[in-house]
């Protein structure tokens, strides 16, 4: 996605979900990646960060030839058919890497993302996912818990 910053500068992002929010506006969330000093082996070395930011549509332009049929879309007051939830774990105790859950499940509670009935499918079978263990959406979705 191209878009155009308040001083007129333009910059290339990756669209990682868009929202329409309650007032009607449509806005994307979008990330960059620019450089950061991160220490390897004792020495720093130029890695790319990533940089998550939200914008809205106004100063978006999609790219010609890219696909942006994927792109995760949220409508406020709508609730996905199924969530995939990435939890955030402090301390030395971790849990599964990835919970996928109904959209309606109130168990859902760190950073998750609408997902199809077959996106759903694919996590559950990846390592590091389960199925919530209230809802069960292994149970329609007909994968195995």
């Amino acid at each position: 996605m191209r878009v155009e910053l308040h001083d007129g500068q333009h910059l290339y992002a990756v669209v990682k979900r868009r929202r329409r929010e309650s007032d009607g506006s449509w806005w994307y969330d979008l990330q960059i990646h620019l450089p950061s000093a991160t220490r390897t082996y004792g020495r720093l070395a130029d890695e790319p960060a990533p940089v998550d930011f939200r914008a809205p549509a106004t100063r978006c332009e999609p790219v010609e030839g890219q696909p942006y049929e994927q792109v995760p879309t949220e409508r406020h007051g709508v609730t996905p058919d199924w969530r995939i939830e990435q939890p955030v774990y402090f301390g030395a105790r971790r849990g599964p890497a990835r919970i996928v859950h109904r959209g309606s499940c109130h168990a859902c509670r760190d950073l998750s993302e609408p997902a199809t009935a077959d996106q759903a499918r694919a996590a559950l079978v990846r390592p590091g996912a389960v199925p919530c263990r209230l809802c069960r959406p292994d149970l329609p979705l007909n994968t195995a818990a």
